[in-house]
């Protein structure tokens, strides 16, 4: 196979090189082979035409989708596998029609070893899941079917035939499951998480930082890195307690001193990593080791609005470091702070930010802490801002709590190695990661939204509170939400009592 078909036809071919899992056209011609090793001798190149054929019906249903396939994506000049190479010059011959190769693939997945894709991860949260941490997708499924999955260890052949075919016709499609000709064995790990479960977890490795950002909830930068061992330690309690997603903050993550070694380690565990950065220090080299499967660039508006806050020459380094990392085919998304230096750039922003392929566009209110609080020129009032935030495009989030407060399903770990809800609450810790992650955990007080002072709105179930620093860090109404919703935070407050 490697020879006839990797080796001949393969662009991405390696000597030496292998790996569980392979493009699924080539493991549909390594067993068409099996079956008929005459067809070797009549391998060929084949024209766009028949390969654009053959791929309508295989590259559907690859797991390599997922890893940023750039021919899967359309990208102009972008080489096919080796497999759909041949399979295409077997179609253009005649040897092959489409029918007679869909049903390969059919008889391919009949014999093949399931085996959940290296990005996949079953999880046990409030109700059994499967986790695709490249799509940042979070798929509920019943008992029955997370039982089959549990099985997708890529052990036991023939596996297909015990599930569902509109199941399996679906994981295929969504690029969850790999076929393997040979035992390919994959150790699945899970436990039932803590009740809430901790799904997202910011982890701020240091505070140090090399810009002095006007708004910085943080303050003035320091020389406090979280020692690497806890760090680790932390991710790999995380992802046991059934953890999505980790955002590696600062200060400027970058410049943590144990960077590299940490960076190397991040695909050990089964969790999304996202880099949350200036993106002034995303260098080609630095970028091109990334290990994360997603970067989140702080703009805070166009050139104008962003340096009003980071300073000179801040928004070009930025906008290139995010463009190295969407051309390295890593998922960019971007945070923006609303201020009164932005307000008139916000929306021509947007479209810009959808013409570079940014997945995501989060705006919100900065909290009035740390470097802000002296700068009361910068604070923009609720009213105005809240508008502007129904500009943000994209959604990756799977906590949303319906009857909860804020933070049901996140908190963060200080560079000090402290716990707490966020790190606006960094004076009110839940404990230190030497006593456990999820020790800390367990000590958060969530709040149901019928103890807001504002439950009696008829927004509350929609905005379930907002931001509680901004609330005051009681279980009054956060301003910018009442502003968004066009509700009097006062108003709400008294009809409650009245209700009471």
């Amino acid at each position: 196979m490697k020879q006839r078909v990797c080796r001949q036809f393969c662009a991405f071919y390696r000597p030496g090189w292998d790996e569980a899992e392979k493009c699924l056209a080539g493991v549909v011609a390594a067993h068409l082979l099996r079956q008929h090793p005459d067809l070797a001798t009549a391998l060929t190149e084949a024209s766009p035409q028949a390969v654009a054929a053959a791929a309508e019906t295989l590259c559907r249903a690859c797991a390599f989708r997922r890893h940023g396939c750039d021919f899967a994506r359309g990208e102009a000049g972008a080489p096919p596998c080796g497999g759909l190479q041949a399979l295409a010059g077997l179609l253009a011959q005649g040897r092959l029609s489409a029918a007679s190769l869909a049903e390969l693939l059919g008889d391919t997945l009949r014999q093949a070893y399931l085996r959940l894709a290296e990005h996949v991860f079953l999880k046990r949260l409030e109700t059994p899941c499967l986790y695709d941490r490249l799509a940042d997708e979070l798929y509920e499924v019943n008992e029955e079917a997370f039982a089959f999955l549990s099985r997708c260890d890529g052990t036991t052949p023939g596996l297909a035939a015990a599930a569902e075919p509109e199941f399996l016709e679906y994981l295929l499609e969504e690029s969850l499951l790999a076929l393997c000709l040979e035992p390919a064995p994959r150790v699945l790990r899970w436990r039932p998480a803590p009740a809430p479960s901790l799904r997202y977890l910011e982890l701020m490795l240091t505070d140090r930082c090399n810009l002095r950002c006007a708004h910085c909830y943080l303050g003035d930068a320091g020389a406090t890195d979280l020692p690497l061992e806890e760090a680790r330690r932390a991710l790999q309690e995380f992802a046991e307690m059934q953890g999505l997603r980790v955002l590696l903050s600062g200060g400027e993550p970058l410049l943590y001193p144990q960077w590299p070694e940490l960076n190397a380690s991040l695909p050990e565990y089964e969790i999304r990593a996202v880099l949350l950065t200036n993106g002034t220090l995303l260098s080609p080299e630095r970028v091109r080791e990334l290990r994360v499967q997603e970067v989140q660039v702080s703009l805070d508006g166009l050139e104008e609005g962003h340096e009003r806050l980071r300073g000179p020459g801040s928004f070009r380094r930025a906008v290139e470091g995010l463009k190295r990392v969407r051309d390295r085919g890593l998922a960019v998304s971007v945070a923006t702070m609303v201020h009164p230096g932005n307000l008139h750039e916000l929306e021509e922003m947007g479209r810009w930010l959808k013409e570079l392929g940014v997945r995501e566009w989060s705006l919100d209110v900065p909290c009035v802490s740390g470097r802000l609080s002296g700068q009361p020129e910068l604070w923009v009032p609720p009213q105005l801002a809240a508008p502007y935030l129904e500009l943000a495009f994209g959604e990756a989030a799977h906590g949303a709590a319906p009857g909860w407060t804020c933070g049901r399903h996140l908190c963060a770990v200080l560079p000090s190695g402290l716990v707490a809800k966020c790190g606006l609450f960094a004076h009110r810790p839940l404990g230190h990661l030497r006593e456990g992650l999820e020790t800390c955990w367990r000590r958060l007080t969530h709040h149901p939204i019928t103890d807001l002072e504002c439950a009696a709105c008829e927004y509350v179930e929609e905005c379930r509170g907002g931001c509680r620093f901004r609330a005051g860090e009681g279980l009054g109404p956060d301003p910018v939400m009442c502003a968004r919703f066009g509700v009097n935070p006062a108003g709400v407050r008294r009809r409650n009592e009245k209700n009471l």
